[in-house]
């Protein structure tokens, strides 16, 4: 059998050097999906991440308060946490839009959430409710409609203030790496730790 020019050209001339970077570069990018896909940054990034989205969303909150004259709330649960809006007309808390930046959240795999140090507010709007007979009927049956009453672990409030509070992110698997979050009274949030040299910081900074 014999071949023609062309046919023998398309058997003899190999591969250019660009198709072959290409290969090296596609198989590279298979490898790093693959990679992410098993351990995207590990536990530490996590962490990281976690803290850093939770204090963004903890900062918002305390300022929408006070511009939208917003009562806010947080309410950790056991695999993260959601915020909470008071419902003026109920005097209920409720949570936030689903659809909105405050809406339910859970953590990355292999983190654990938990409140150090909370607090407690007594807001002027509950305090000043109406108080007659007739609107309190009204109120107690809608309380008894819409179920069991939920309660803040964190209070942000329009007037500007804030529960003074501590929370605490971990890494389930290893307890040494941590990041703690802490509220003021006035709503400002500061953050500590995201590795093992955290408590020794913390020692440090109470001892001076």
């Amino acid at each position: 059998m014999t071949m023609t020019r062309s046919t023998q050209y398309f058997y003899s001339r190999g591969f250019t050097l660009l198709e072959v970077l290409m290969v090296v570069l596609i198989v590279g990018i298979i490898s790093g999906v693959a990679m992410l896909s098993l351990n995207p940054g590990g536990a530490e990034r996590h962490l990281q991440d976690e803290s850093d989205r939770l204090v963004a969303l903890i900062t918002q909150a305390a300022d929408e308060a006070v511009m939208q004259n917003q009562e806010y709330g947080l309410k950790i649960t056991d695999k993260g946490y959601y915020f909470l809006c008071l419902d003026e007309v109920r005097q209920r808390w409720k949570p936030c839009p689903e659809s909105g930046i405050f809406r339910e959240r859970e953590l990355a795999e292999g983190l654990d959430i938990h409140v150090l140090r909370g607090g407690k507010i007594t807001l002027p709007l509950l305090a000043n409710a109406k108080s007659d007979a007739e609107g309190d009927a009204r109120l107690s049956k809608s309380r008894e409609d819409e179920g069991p009453r939920i309660s803040p672990d964190i209070f942000l409030l329009s007037s500007g203030e804030a529960s003074p509070s501590s929370l605490e992110i971990q890494v389930t698997d290893k307890p040494e790496l941590k990041s703690e979050i802490d509220i003021d009274a006035i709503g400002r949030v500061s953050r500590t730790g995201d590795s093992a040299n955290a408590d020794e910081r913390k020692d440090d900074r109470h001892g001076n």
